[in-house]
């Protein structure tokens, strides 16, 4: 009879265990990975176009500039070999961005993956277009591993097991059910991409800012320069056609202001995206603690609350430059 019991016991313990092991992810660990995603994949294209934004401003002045050197120029030579010069700079700035871009571009997607995961409705539509998402993800990761090598300091690469596990979830997409891919691949999904996701902020936060600032210090005496170079091309040439200069003038001022605007866009939003960066940061192990976790918390970790607070005042930043600059060109012309 004691042996008995003590089979049954064990019996039970044993069905107990195989029970628990199948408990997928609580609802408020599943409400965390769902907004860090859609947090995550807000965030990754702000970088780029922050990238993109200030080579703008600083290749429209320096066009200006230049339209107005060819203009008072008498060589055709001088003149071709500045705008093949010109040529050159904005080509190489934009392989530059690309580089960059990758990282972002590879966070987004990954973002993507691990959100359908979380919703029916996602996993749906994310199927449709997995093999496309599969080619162009493993391009993005082969693309960046090769240019982390040539970034200074260099970049964190992506590890293989970041492209393996990507593609075993992409491989059962539409042959298993939403929960069965939570209990198999969700945990390991993140965790696994844990420490280049975290390279990839750090890469912002300790190189690509301090190089973005440290631009952004430069710009305004570089616009102011390059305009006034401009204005006092077309002085001169209008001066010695007769014409006065006015007419040019009134056509380019506005276009002065704008750039000035811009200039207190850019900071304001580098400082941003900052606190943005360093948020998603800080709350990926967060995350990645809190659904491994066997017995969570039932809120939200109060940094991924935070984080989705970052980057919500990240978007009205951006909607607020629109509305602030509709209003001042109001009371300017």
């Amino acid at each position: 009879m004691p042996y008995t019991s003590l089979i049954k016991t064990c019996m039970y313990s044993f069905v107990a265990c195989l029970l628990l092991s199948c408990i997928g992810l609580k609802t408020s660990q599943l409400t965390a990975v769902e907004k860090y995603t859609i947090v995550t994949k807000g965030i990754s294209v702000v970088p780029p176009d922050v990238y993109n934004r200030v080579y703008q401003l600083r290749s429209q002045t320096q066009t200006l500039q230049l339209s107005g050197v060819v203009a008072t120029n008498e060589s055709a030579k001088e003149s071709i070999d500045a705008l093949q010069a010109d040529l050159s700079d904005k080509l190489k700035f934009l392989d530059m961005v690309d580089s960059f871009a990758y990282a972002y571009r590879i966070v987004g997607k990954y973002a993507d993956l691990v959100h359908c995961l979380i919703s029916e409705s996602y996993l749906k539509d994310f199927t449709k277009n997995k093999k496309q998402w599969q080619s162009s993800f493993d391009g993005l990761v082969t693309t960046y591993n090769a240019a982390c090598a040539k970034r200074i300091p260099q970049s964190t690469r992506i590890p293989p097991s970041v492209g393996s596990i990507a593609a075993n979830i992409i491989n059962e997409l539409g042959s298993a059910k939403i929960k069965s891919l939570q209990k198999k691949y969700l945990k390991n999904a993140v965790s696994t991409a844990r420490k280049p996701f975290e390279g990839i902020c750090d890469d912002f936060l300790n190189t690509d800012i301090p190089k973005i600032q440290k631009e952004l210090e430069a710009l305004p005496q570089f616009v102011n320069e390059n305009y006034k170079d401009f204005l006092n091309n077309v002085k001169a040439y209008e001066t010695k056609q007769g014409n006065n200069p006015y007419n040019y003038y009134k056509w380019y001022l506005p276009i002065y202001l704008n750039w000035q605007v811009q200039l207190r866009e850019l900071s304001t939003l580098v400082n941003q995206l900052h606190i943005c960066i360093l948020s998603l940061r800080n709350s990926y192990g967060v995350l990645d603690n809190y659904i491994s976790a066997d017995k969570p918390g039932k809120e939200v970790p109060a940094e991924i609350i935070q984080l989705e607070a970052d980057y919500l005042a990240l978007l009205d930043t951006v909607a607020k430059f629109s509305e602030a600059r509709e209003r001042l060109f109001k009371i300017t012309y």
